[in-house]
């Protein structure tokens, strides 16, 4: 039987609803949910985590059309089911299952994603999607789009950073989104009344978010409050959130003992009045829709359906070993192209204003979004000012919040598949975005290649400013403006880390940095931003490097992952420096200085990219050189190039003539203001040259 209604309240905007199929798909819900269940403690899988009396997100998402984006909560089980009616799917997850489309067995049951029907990808990390699902509605807006996206969490995650920073990006930039807060009363184990003081609704609407309270234990009020809301972000009223109260039957998962936290009257309580599976049958009952028969042969139906829809699954593939690095990292595959414009001498701030011009005609909804970027500056370094004057709506200022500029970008670009760019101002401020960055890279992987998030994070990195150390003035930067930043994003799995030495080479990467399915950190370093190509210590300006101060007009990439070898001197090569950025620049000077007093050939390897590195160029370098020294701009900890230093010993060990030397900074914060300590701190041409002659020397 169909039975199509309308929302009981007259002023409701919503489609008519078919009550008996919301009420079958709420149904199908919980009984996966009891089946997994049971499954879970046969020892048929490690770990389930269920959704009982969560089952009115199904409401939710029948007020909504079909082309809004959801961003869902591992409770969700009836929010997947409504949108895409694909019953196979939580069960094939659960078994770890190839066919599974969320993320082919290799993530946890219940983390929701489809691309095919606009379901970001749910983390494990509570509240971890909603920054993300702030920059798809940013791109609604962009875009003029009708649609909107609902994103929902538990009220765990309405204490998260991530839950405020959502709240910032809808109110501040007035955005097409439906915040919904499934509040069951217990985070784990801890009572929601420690998520927030006050009331959520209130407080929301203080924040400039229009905000309503919502029985989630009542199927049709959940729906009529969703319409309702739908219609006030639809018509430019701005975000909405609703707190919708629900009761949890379950433990929070397989592995809490619901009975060790919850008193058996409240357990007992809210099975009795909480269930919205029951009181939505009761509802339909009491209206003539169903009879009292068909509650129980609706469930033994959907029951007998998932039977043999589990008889199917078991029998499908499972994962093997052999597929585990499939979909961690997407480099662009290089297509050459000779650069045809003509070449001038400009420095990388200019450089980077130039690619960024490029992107931004190539693409008319490219953006960069950071603090200070629209300003008519372009940001405090002015590394957007040719786009706020060009182009000036791609250019965006943000508010100061570096997981908010993140984020945005990075569901953003995930919506239009395509490299929008954040501008982080210093590189040691990126820390408060940092699981955003985590989860932006793993998302490929963990979706099995379903979503990827192809965005730009560039920022200022590294010491001072105004050139190599060896010829300038100390930066002055100090702490919170000098770190290397390298040794935070090589770690991360599925992160490209771009550090270019050069104009020419800043332009080309940038470009081609544009073109990845992964993110992609462009760590530019400040000491490199105006600097003048490299002079030796008879004020000889370095032929080998200053050739890359010259740039040319218009479009060109450089290949991702390949590094470039430079040559300084005539003749047998005697030593090879492995550098990047500032390094290379100071080894270069170092270099220039020995073989003018001792002939022969240093060789420089100018990585450029750092993940994933060249490994077949530093290995041909080291063979032809026996001799090797690594240098960064990195504390001597734990670092990127302690990494380098550590492969060339394991990976060729028997084509060096001596151990391999690594310099950089001292094993302490990054760094002196002051300038006698911070030219310590930091090594320099003079310190490379010193450890060049010890080892020219053995």
């Amino acid at each position: 039987m169909t039975v199509n209604i309308r929302a009981t309240k007259a002023d409701t905007p919503a489609a008519p609803l078919d009550v008996i199929a919301l009420y079958r798909t709420m149904v199908t819900a919980r009984v996966t949910n009891d089946l997994l269940k049971t499954r879970k403690t046969q020892g048929k899988y490690p770990f389930y985590i269920g959704c009982g009396g969560h089952e009115s997100m199904a409401a939710v998402v029948a007020a909504l059309q079909e082309d809004d984006w959801l961003a869902l909560y591992y409770r969700d089980m009836a929010a997947w089911l409504q949108r895409t009616g694909d019953k196979y799917a939580p069960i094939r997850e659960a078994y770890s299952r190839t066919t599974g489309p969320m993320s082919a067995g290799r993530n946890m049951p219940s983390h929701y994603s489809s691309k095919r029907h606009r379901i970001l990808p749910t983390f494990s990390e509570v509240g971890g999607l909603a920054s993300f699902a702030g920059g798809v509605g940013f791109s609604i807006k962009r875009h003029q789009g009708k649609e909107l996206i609902m994103c929902s969490l538990g009220d765990g995650g309405a204490a998260t950073n991530d839950f405020y920073v959502l709240f910032r990006q809808a109110a501040i930039h007035q955005l097409p989104i439906l915040i919904v807060v499934e509040d069951n009363g217990w985070a784990i184990t801890t009572p929601s009344a420690i998520q927030w003081a006050g009331s959520l609704v209130e407080w929301a609407k203080g924040g400039g978010v229009y905000a309503e309270e919502v029985d989630g234990t009542d199927a049709m009020a959940a729906y009529e409050a969703t319409s309702r809301l739908a219609e006030h972000i639809r018509s430019g009223r701005g975000p909405a959130l609703m707190h919708l109260r629900l009761g949890l039957l379950d433990p929070h998962s397989s592995s809490t003992d619901i009975k060790a936290y919850r008193k058996k009257e409240e357990i007992e309580l809210t099975a009795a009045t909480k269930d919205s599976v029951k009181n939505f049958g009761r509802w339909l009952i009491e209206r003539g829709y169903l009879q009292e028969a068909d509650i129980d042969r609706i469930r033994k139906e959907i029951r007998a359906e998932l039977d043999g829809v589990e008889r199917e699954v078991v029998q499908e593939p499972e994962p093997t070993a052999e597929r585990v690095m499939e979909h961690v990292l997407y480099v662009p595959q290089w297509r050459e192209n000779i650069p045809r414009g003509a070449k001038r001498k400009i420095s990388m701030l200019e450089a980077i204003n130039d690619a960024l011009i490029e992107l931004a005609q190539r693409d008319p909804d490219f953006f960069v979004y950071g603090q200070d970027v629209g300003s008519p500056r372009g940001g405090v370094f002015g590394a957007t000012s040719k786009l706020v004057t060009q182009f000036p709506k791609s250019a965006i200022s943000s508010p100061l919040n570096e997981h908010l500029i993140v984020g945005t970008v990075a569901g953003a670009s995930m919506k239009d598949g395509k490299a929008r760019c954040a501008e982080i101002q210093f590189v040691d401020y990126h820390q408060s975005a940092t699981q955003v960055i985590r989860l932006a890279a793993r998302i490929p992987y963990q979706c099995f290649g379903d979503w990827t998030v192809p965005m730009l994070i560039r920022t200022k990195s590294g010491s001072g400013g105004g050139g190599p150390i060896s010829n300038s003035e100390a930066g002055g930067g100090a702490f919170g403006h000098s770190n290397a930043g390298e040794q935070w994003f090589t770690t991360v799995p599925g992160m490209i880390t771009v550090c270019p030495s050069t104009p020419f080479d800043a332009k080309g990467l940038l470009l081609e940095s544009a073109r990845a399915q992964s993110p992609v950190v462009f760590l530019e370093r400040g000491r490199l931003y105006r600097s003048e190509p490299p002079k030796d210590s008879q004020g000889n300006t370095i032929a080998a490097l200053a050739e890359y101060w010259q740039v040319p007009d218009g479009y060109y990439t450089l290949p991702l992952g390949k590094a470039r070898r430079l040559r300084i001197g005539d003749g047998p090569t005697r030593l090879a420096i492995i550098a990047w950025g500032t390094m290379v620049l100071e080894a270069g000077i170092a270099a220039a200085n020995v073989v003018n007093r001792v002939g022969g050939t240093i060789e420089i390897v100018d990585l450029r990219t750092l993940t994933p590195f060249d490994e077949e160029t530093v290995a041909a370098a080291v063979k032809a050189a026996n001799r090797v020294i690594v240098a960064t701009e990195e504390a001597d900890l734990t670092s990127f190039g302690h990494y380098i230093h550590s492969w060339i010993v394991e990976k060729c060990f028997y084509d060096l003539d001596g151990t391999p030397l690594l310099i950089s900074a001292l094993q302490a914060p990054a760094a002196p203001y002051n300038a006698p300590e911070e030219a310590a701190f930091f090594p320099s041409a003079t310190t490379i040259e010193a450890k060049i002659n010890a080892l020219l020397a053995e």
